[in-house]
């Protein structure tokens, strides 16, 4: 939700669940601040509505939609539009409704993070060119600019699993001015984007690899605005920072800094990932599960070294290897501290954390890999990483062993039944086991997003029996655990004690 600057009423995204949880109707609500309870809608007409946001310049108002089978990150489409106002200041309906991008089938096109200025510009970021979320801003002209001087190869935004994601912001004060944060070369930045002269000025950072959240706020002593974020590195965990933007750079402070408990690691005991990109058409697979991106394809992965400043292993000795897997499947890992992957490496474990064809981060065309090959091509590319790195030496062959959640689950046990030579044993957790269960008893958000990773069903009912583990659990050979919450809604607990 979003209060308007009156402070009479706010805006909010409403999911009516009082008839169907699977159809539940996503309407964007006016709710008076004055008069509890009223409340009247503003818009209905398509599967889902996210992100409202007011012009601080006039009554206007943007947000974006997306219908099924779609998800968000496949195709929206942003609208804006006049807010109407009865006698009492509280909206009655929208005017002058257009869409501003998006909304064709051809280019599809996925639109997110709508932003006014100052002086009502839009901003939001777009993949419409390169395939890469970039950002875009509309003028006074309602034309479609893009803020960079050129396209850019570089993701300035994730996936939008989330409601309010914020990778940029526009900055008070000053008009022309976007902070950005995105990743280029395998660094992460944070820049002054002028949408006018289509210049970004690279700001000083740590050694962070994952900025989220970006938020303006004010700073109590000097009045000048302050950015809010979160931010991370291979050797630390998410904080909550502030970072000074005015003229001259002040260097960062945690405003919340926060470890887990009990995680503590002198600096020789963390492992420091680099990120690997290895040919996903290694022995044994075979011209038939290649899968898009052809036979030259690749893959990528952060790998993790063993490290404990206690112990050494014996001379000659490979370690035993994990590959992880993330949920999703259209998502990402990153290389922030996390104490689940220093457990393993302070034992003896190498550990892989593998973005397969299908996670965001690497553009449209490198996460439509997976279309419709959920199953194929995220366990070609997860053997393949396991498999190249015994291949050039870093670990043993002989023991490869496999973890992931959710969406990573089930790649896990498809690895497990469907390539048997590779791995020695895995786990699962609240991994998905039988896709035809999973599509009947999905939740709204992704009811239909099996159309897009395996096929329509019922037609495409054969592949799903297919690739499901549970129609195969007699061709696994190895040891397997399974982890799962019994109030599991994403991932309903039937996909483990079926298995």
């Amino acid at each position: 939700m979003t209060i308007h600057p009156s402070k009479r009423f706010l805006v909010a995204v409403r999911e009516d669940h009082r008839e169907s949880d699977l159809d539940a109707p996503a309407t964007l609500v006016a709710v008076s601040l004055t008069d509890a309870g009223s409340e009247v809608v503003l818009f209905e007409s398509h599967d889902f509505v996210s992100t409202p946001v007011f012009s601080p310049k006039n009554d206007e108002i943007a947000f974006y939609v997306w219908n099924h089978p779609d998800m968000n990150w496949d195709a929206t489409t942003l609208f804006r539009a006049t807010i109407a106002f009865g006698s009492e200041g509280i909206p009655t309906s929208l005017t002058n409704l257009a869409a501003v991008a998006g909304g064709k089938d051809d280019p599809r096109e996925s639109v997110y993070q709508p932003r006014f200025d100052e002086t009502g510009r839009l901003h939001f970021l777009s993949d419409r060119i390169t395939g890469f979320w970039n950002p875009y801003h509309v003028g006074s002209d309602r034309q479609v600019t893009l803020s960079l001087e050129k396209p850019m190869e570089a993701e300035f935004g994730p996936a939008e699993w989330e409601f309010g994601i914020s990778t940029f912001q526009p900055m008070p004060g000053r008009p022309d001015t976007v902070v950005v944060t995105f990743t280029l070369d395998a660094k992460t930045r944070l820049g002054l984007l002028n949408v006018v002269t289509h210049q970004i000025k690279d700001l000083p950072l740590p050694e962070w690899t994952t900025l989220s959240n970006l938020q303006f706020g004010v700073s109590l002593g000097t009045n000048e605005p302050v950015l809010i974020m979160l931010a991370g590195g291979p050797k630390e965990t998410k904080n909550l920072y502030t970072y000074s933007i005015n003229g001259s750079i002040t260097p960062t402070k945690p405003l919340l800094a926060s470890k887990p408990a009990g995680f503590t690691l002198d600096e020789q005991s963390v492992s420091v990932p680099e990120e690997i990109m290895f040919p996903t058409k290694l022995p044994p697979f075979t011209d038939d599960v290649i899968g898009k991106g052809g036979r030259d394809a690749v893959a990528y992965a952060y790998y993790y070294p063993p490290a404990n400043s206690s112990y050494q292993a014996p001379e000659g000795e490979l370690p035993p290897l994990l590959i992880l897997i993330h949920g999703g499947p259209t998502f990402e890992a990153d290389c922030v501290l996390n104490p689940t992957t220093q457990y393993w490496t302070t034992r003896g474990f190498a550990v892989a954390d593998v973005n397969y064809g299908g996670s965001t981060g690497k553009g449209r065309e490198y996460r439509e890999r997976l279309y419709p090959q959920f199953g194929v091509v995220d366990v070609q590319d997860c053997c393949a990483a396991a498999l190249y790195l015994a291949e050039i030496g870093r670990v043993d062959r002989k023991r490869l062993t496999i973890m992931g959640g959710s969406a990573g689950g089930f790649t896990t046990l498809a690895c497990l039944a469907f390539r048997p030579e590779v791995f020695v044993v895995g786990a699962s957790l609240f991994g998905i086991t039988d896709l035809e269960v999973l599509t009947m008893e999905m939740h709204k958000f992704e009811k239909h997003y099996m159309v897009h990773l395996v096929g329509p069903y019922p037609e495409a009912r054969d592949t799903y029996l297919q690739r499901s583990p549970l129609h195969s659990v007699d061709k696994l050979v190895c040891p397997a655990i399974f982890l799962q919450g019994l109030e599991d809604k994403v991932v309903p607990p039937n996909q483990a004690t079926l298995m």
